[in-house]
């Protein structure tokens, strides 16, 4: 199984949880950070690394997800990328968070990335596009 932590600026990652535990229910094997301007990289590193660990130790293997890429949280998440362990995806959205909720358990990791990262793509849309017009 895969366990997801969502790293964001500011408040976004855990409205993003809030919001698709809304709709599907409880996500425990979901964590959320969010980062603001104030906070120590230092210490975030220290309480993301617990996190992964954490998840590790209970057999999962673990998703990250950010909202930018280039961006703090998203620095910071790569410093644990580890193939096979560790993924990281930036852009996360509601979409994509939707479907990890279900599909997470059917794929491999590196199976999984790929699946997410192509679904996120695919859920954005411009009204021209959609209407046809």
């Amino acid at each position: 199984m895969i366990g997801i932590i969502i790293v964001t600026h500011h408040s976004l990652a855990q409205n993003l949880k809030e919001t698709a535990e809304q709709i599907v229910g409880p996500l425990p094997v979901m964590e959320s950070f969010s980062i603001s301007q104030q906070d120590d990289v230092e210490e975030v590193k220290k309480s993301l690394a617990a996190a992964i660990n954490k998840m590790k130790k209970n057999g999962l293997e673990v998703m990250i997800l950010t909202d930018m890429f280039g961006g703090t949280p998203s620095n910071i998440s790569l410093s644990f990328f580890e193939p096979e362990k560790v993924e990281i995806i930036s852009g996360v959205n509601l979409p994509m968070i939707l479907k990890l909720a279900t599909e997470r358990q059917k794929q491999s990791l590196s199976e999984l990335t790929a699946y997410i990262t192509e679904y996120g793509r695919k859920n954005i849309f411009s009204a021209i596009e959609f209407l046809g017009k």
